[in-house]
């Protein structure tokens, strides 16, 4: 029996599975980083998947947006059971449309190492709380990271995430470190846009402040040196306002840039750009 091993800090489990089922081999693809977990494939079929709390398409789906460090495939290693019967068209369909949900909820999470925090209210009276819930609220105790909390629950990396996301906009947990490492990312946006864009993104950025009044607020929060474009916070702001103040300035820069620069000059900036922000 022999196999390969991948990096899949550099490569995902979709790139992997592509890659077997144009080879049509037999075996197991076990994967370590956060989670643990195994996906076999028969003759290029995916046909089972395991996460050590779920199975089949569930599990798959968990192992595909899991933070995983290693894969190592073994050739001829048999499934001892079939969870899994799309082919490969749907499979990729189901994890695309996953790793859209996943997004959304993962820019409201913060960094795997952050110790969360709950919070000082009644958690009885607060809010009706579900079975997950209170799995992940037992984990939160000043200790254990983020990441520590979603292996621990025992009930999947998407769902753990789910419920943490929901509890954290209920406020009964909280990062205590949020609202500064939220502004640092907010500043490390705005550097991307002065350096692609140069004064004209200050403009830019002057300009969507005269939008709205939420606008403004975020605007205020920074101060930014024409001269030297440096930024220096001055304020701190909700985490969720600053991440739809993200996505909404790059809308309207999108939008203005493109009558300020023109369609061929603006298209090469526009690209170049959306790399850079690209997953922050």
């Amino acid at each position: 029996m022999f196999g390969f091993e991948i990096n899949l800090k550099q490569f995902t489990i979709g790139d992997v599975l592509q890659f077997l089922t144009h080879i049509k081999k037999t075996g197991v693809l076990k994967v370590k980083g956060s989670v643990s977990g195994e996906v076999f494939v028969k003759e290029g079929l995916v046909i089972h998947a395991s996460d050590g709390v779920d199975k089949g398409m569930e599990a798959l789906l968990n192992l595909s947006f899991m933070e995983l460090e290693t894969g190592r495939f073994e050739i001829g290693t048999t499934s001892p059971e079939q969870t899994i019967s799309e082919d490969l068209g749907k499979l990729t369909e189901n994890v695309e449309k996953r790793r859209i949900e996943y997004e959304e909820i993962r820019q409201k999470l913060p960094p795997m190492n952050t110790v969360l925090a709950k919070s000082t209210r009644d958690l009885e009276s607060a809010v009706a709380l579900r079975r997950t819930d209170w799995q992940i609220l037992a984990l939160i105790d000043g200790k254990r990271t983020l990441g520590d909390v979603i292996v621990e629950s025992k009930i999947g990396g998407y769902e753990a995430t789910k419920t943490i996301t929901w509890l954290k906009d209920k406020g009964l947990i909280y990062d205590p470190e949020e609202a500064v490492r939220v502004m640092e990312k907010l500043a490390a946006f705005l550097r991307i846009v002065f350096k692609d864009f140069g004064k004209n993104g200050l403009e830019l950025f002057k300009q969507w402040g005269d939008v709205e009044k939420k606008n403004r607020r975020v605007v205020d929060s920074v101060d930014v040196n024409p001269e030297t474009m440096s930024i220096q916070l001055l304020a701190e702001l909700p985490a969720n306002d600053i991440f739809d103040s993200i996505k909404d300035f790059k809308i309207y820069i999108e939008n203005e840039g493109l009558k300020m620069y023109g369609k061929m000059l603006f298209r090469k900036k526009w690209q170049a750009f959306v790399k850079k922000v690209e997953g922050m």
